[in-house]
């Protein structure tokens, strides 16, 4: 009875082993974009805390108390307290300080917005772009547009 339930445990050990083993991830091929697992509501301390949070598609709300950043897009809205610096952001991307993207399609507002490329608008005391953008705020800077920095209002098309 008793060699019975130890081989049955050991068998069960084994078997929570290889359950428990996660398949290695494949390579994306090139062009191809990145796939990544989603949630509805992210909640985020710092940029690896938790370490999952920077890695999750957002489809909802993002927040970040008090630092929210990461590579996969947030749809929806990102707020944080200090810093908002996801990559990509489709909906509103806001902070006290400073918000921080690649690419933003919608709204940037923060005492300091820097983006590369915005299809919408950034409102904020400093704003910092790459290509397009309209910007209000006391000073606007835009890298490849027709005037580099302009007070109240700037923008490339």
């Amino acid at each position: 009875m008793k060699k019975q339930f130890l081989t049955m445990a050991v068998l069960a050990l084994l078997a929570l082993g290889v359950s428990a083993a996660e398949p290695a991830a494949a390579p994306v091929p090139a062009g191809m974009p990145q796939s990544y697992p989603w949630t509805f509501i992210n909640l985020q301390f710092f940029p690896e805390a938790p370490s999952d949070a920077g890695v999750t598609e957002t489809y909802g709300v993002k927040v970040g108390a008090p630092i929210s950043a990461g590579e996969a897009p947030v749809n929806g809205v990102e707020a944080s307290v200090l810093w908002a610096g996801s990559d990509e952001v489709n909906g509103l991307q806001c902070s006290l300080i400073t918000c921080q993207a690649e690419e933003v399609t919608g709204i940037q507002f923060s005492l300091v917005n820097m983006s590369v490329k915005v299809c919408g608008l950034q409102l904020g005391i400093v704003n910092f772009a790459d290509d397009e953008t309209f910007q209000i705020g006391l000073l606007n800077f835009v890298e490849n547009g027709p005037v580099f920095c302009l007070p109240i209002v700037n923008f490339n098309f």
